[in-house]
């Protein structure tokens, strides 16, 4: 899970707000001073190494590093004969390489001072060293391809000479060699039959390093592939071999589902193992220096060369390595909207540029009844300058199916920052599931001041692809079809600086103070409370109480017994658990006979009719994710009714506002009633599928807009329960923990009416009313139940 990152997407004030607090956490434009890895790209598995490669294909595997000028150049830097080295150490758990290096590349000397001559090779105009492949001949390869003069770099669509930069080729001493592209010193390990068609840029978890061979704390650590007698563990945690003196700048990709990018370094005590936690542990001599970036895509990118690290900004105990992948870091892909690229790095000052990703991640999922507002995948990949941005859809083919419309502007993105063109999306009850819109969106963007440099790239076209999806059935884990689907919503609800109760205010608050007890049904009696006025909930004394809060002690972990298993079972045999992902695998007890969960007895409640919200709701998508700005289940309006509804508070007791990032959680429902001819019974536990994705996938990213959320009402519509397997109603409802932390805190469980019911009760009390008053007694109460 990587679900708490900076919300790099603007489309109101408060994500804008959001944004610029995120950026607060860089120091002050400066260029460094000393050379940096500046980008990292794996070119995808699936196009091959630099065998076989694709001759059209830009955005071959390279490594990027920039140098500073002269000026810039810290002391006791060695300005005459710059000796560098890069390094990947493996971090991935589960690897038997696991702590050593993959490989080691040390580059040709730099003379960055050619006053007094060169000792070693100039720096580059821009001061980038790009470190990457010339071509092939044959597979196996037999010869670098062309002449040892006109080799070609495998970057930038294949290049024979560069003006700019310097390419150094990490195979050109192969074979012939090359003489048109100056080659490294060294490299520990290159093999000749493997490396040519896989690249050296290992997929997954490792550290990449950017050291000073003539630093006191340099040692010479080699790949562990490489047949040499070397040492190939450089002990990182403990600094003992390769030294953090010898450190100039370092990042490490985490590809770990579990891995939380604002918990860094990790603690090995924890019970779940996860990568880097034995390279970069809590304590590591190298772990606050390495931030971790989430791996998302084929590659990472510096966001800007003149942002400083806290690692960088030269204050002593400030080193933050959450901060830093927060903040100094973007992921970048083949696809865009950020897209490698070798030679040139963004700077603060650099022009804005729109960039809108290739029709690849232009695909957009909206679910039926419903207004949706999908943001396009697009992004400012220039400086630190704001832009506007209007997205317009072409005509619809069939507006009776699915409307397209502008939908509001976007605005703010400043520079390497994603920005989501809004189109609204308008589906029906009548929409097939299915049924596919492709249509060319015309992009707009303007300055976001007239003071700002011109904008590159003012106008773009988009083909984005919109799909109407009404899911009814999960997924068992073999992706074949199970029970039924359910739909999962959230609305955030933010502290108002001026509102003692935001919840009050929302449209289920006013239903509740109208039929609370009536056709409302709280579970755990604190519904009064939650829509008095009065009620502070931001006051953690005050919502202590009223928490039903999931036990972390084993000894208080449950397995209640169902009509056909237990909870523990249900668990255990659901799809998610299954088909091998780890979600719930610190959810119980050793012995895995209770599990971490809390039951709620819910007054029993129908699966059909319900509430529907006139907010925007943010509906959970198939893997249990929501909020994804580019996502067409985020920011909705819907036609649709949900028929319980969790309210949860991310307030400690102390006060203490939780991101309700790690509030993963499971939900299993108890049949009451079913209808004849149902494929469950009375008493039956049914885990959820969420947006018809696997049976029992974890809700985990409730942090959601308008983010900074301190209560969420979470809904659940359960009607392909009725529709697909027959349940009439639910009787119990179990929040199972996913984290292992028990984070998630409900307040309560609200059952919510069928629209019948509320008619059938006003209708009964006007027929009271009217009763009263033919009796001459209309001056007292009216009393209903």
């Amino acid at each position: 899970m990587n679900g708490n990152r900076c919300w790099r997407s603007i489309g109101s004030c408060a994500l804008l707000v959001s944004l610029l607090l995120c950026v607060g956490g860089n120091t002050a434009a400066a260029p460094p001073d000393h050379p940096v890895i500046t980008e990292v790209f794996q070119e995808p598995l699936a196009t091959g190494g630099p065998v076989g490669r694709n001759p059209s294909d830009p955005h071959q595997e390279f490594i990027e590093i920039y140098l500073p000028p002269l000026s810039d150049l810290a002391p006791g830097l060695n300005k005459d004969a710059l000796n560098l080295a890069f390094y990947e150490i493996d971090g991935d758990s589960s690897s038997p390489s696991l702590t050593r290096v993959n490989y080691r590349i040390d580059l040709p000397a730099f003379d960055l001072d050619p006053s007094n001559g060169l000792t070693g090779l100039p720096r580059p105009p821009s001061g980038l060293v790009v470190l990457g492949w010339v071509d092939y001949v044959g597979n196996p390869a037999t010869d670098l391809k062309g002449t040892p003069g006109s080799r070609v770099a495998l970057v930038n669509h294949g290049v024979t000479s560069t003006a700019d930069y310097t390419f150094i080729a990490i195979n050109g001493d192969q074979f012939s060699g090359t003489t048109n592209f100056p080659v490294p010193v060294a490299i520990s390990h290159l093999d000749l039959i493997s490396d040519p068609v896989t690249g050296k840029i290992e997929q997954g978890s490792s550290v990449y390093l950017l050291v000073n061979r003539d630093a006191p704390g340099y040692a010479e650590v080699c790949g562990f592939s490489d047949p040499a007698v070397c040492n190939d563990f450089p002990n990182l945690p403990g600094g003992t071999i390769l030294g953090v003196s010898s450190l100039l700048d370092g990042f490490a990709g985490n590809d770990d589902t579990d891995f939380l990018v604002d918990d860094q370094p990790t603690d090995p005590a924890d019970s779940t193992v996860i990568d880097h936690e034995f390279v970069l542990p809590i304590g590591g001599a190298f772990s606050l220096l390495v931030p971790q970036v989430a791996e998302e895509f084929d590659g990472y990118q510096r966001w800007f060369l003149d942002f400083v690290k806290t690692t960088e900004d030269g204050i002593a105990g400030n080193q933050d390595p959450a901060l830093d992948a927060m903040n100094g870091y973007l992921t970048v892909s083949n696809l865009g909207p950020f897209v490698p690229t070798p030679g040139s790095v963004p700077s603060s000052n650099s022009p804005a540029a729109l960039q809108l990703a290739l029709p690849a991640l232009q695909m957009f999922d909206v679910l039926t009844n419903t207004q949706a507002f999908p943001g396009l995948v697009a992004a400012n990949a220039g400086g630190n300058f704001g832009i506007n941005i209007l997205a317009t859809p072409g005509s619809s083919n069939n507006p009776s199916a699915m409307g397209l419309s502008a939908g509001m502007s976007s605005f703010g993105a400043i520079g390497q920052s994603a920005i989501s063109p809004i189109v609204a999306v308008e589906t029906f009850e009548s929409t097939p599931a299915g049924h596919t819109q492709i249509v060319g969106v015309t992009v707009a963007a303007t300055n976001g001041a007239p003071s700002d440099p011109p904008l590159v790239n003012p106008f773009g076209i988009a083909i984005a692809f919109y799909t109407a999806i009404n899911p009814t059935t999960g997924l068992d884990a073999l992706g074949a079809p199970l029970q039924a689907t359910a739909f999962v919503a959230i609305q955030g609800l933010p502290d108002q600086a001026s509102v003692a109760n935001e919840f009050a205010a929302t449209s289920l608050g006013q239903l509740m103070a109208s039929q609370l007890g009536i056709s409302v049904f709280d579970t755990r009696g604190n519904g009064a409370a939650l829509v008095n006025p009065a009620t502070n909930l931001a006051n953690g004394l005050v919502l202590g109480p009223m928490v039903a809060t999931i036990p972390t002690n084993p000894a208080l972990f449950i397995n209640p017994i169902g009509a056909t298993g237990s909870l523990v079972s249900t668990v255990l045999g659901s799809a998610e658990v299954v088909s091998g992902k780890t979600t719930y695998n610190n959810s119980f007890n050793v012995a895995k006979t209770l599990v971490q969960a809390r039951e709620f007895p819910i007054h029993e409640t129908s699966t059909t009719g319900g509430f529907t919200p006139t907010e925007f709701i943010h509906y959970a998508d198939a893997t249990g994710k929501a909020g994804d700005p580019s996502s067409g289940l985020t920011g909705v309006l819907t036609g649709r009714s949900f028929q319980l509804a969790l309210i949860d508070t991310n307030r400690s007791v102390t006060g203490f506002l939780e991101s309700g990032a790690t509030d993963d959680f499971g939900l299993v429902v108890e049949v009451g009633q079913t209808h004849p001819g149902a494929s469950v019974v009375p008493g039956e536990f049914v885990f959820l599928s969420l947006m018809g994705g696997l049976e029992g996938a974890d809700i985990d990213s409730l942090d959601v807009p308008p983010f900074g959320n301190q209560t969420n009402v979470i809904y659940l519509d359960l009607s392909p329960l009725d529709t697909v397997i027959g349940v009439k109603t639910v009787s119990r409802l179990f929040v199972v923990d996913g984290s292992g932390g028990g984070e998630v805190d409900v307040m309560d469980v609200i059952a919510l009416p069928e629209p019948h019911a509320v008619l059938t009760l006003l209708i009964g009390a006007i027929l009271l009313s009217l009763m009263a008053r033919h009796r001459g007694v209309s001056d007292q109460p009216v009393h209903s139940r």
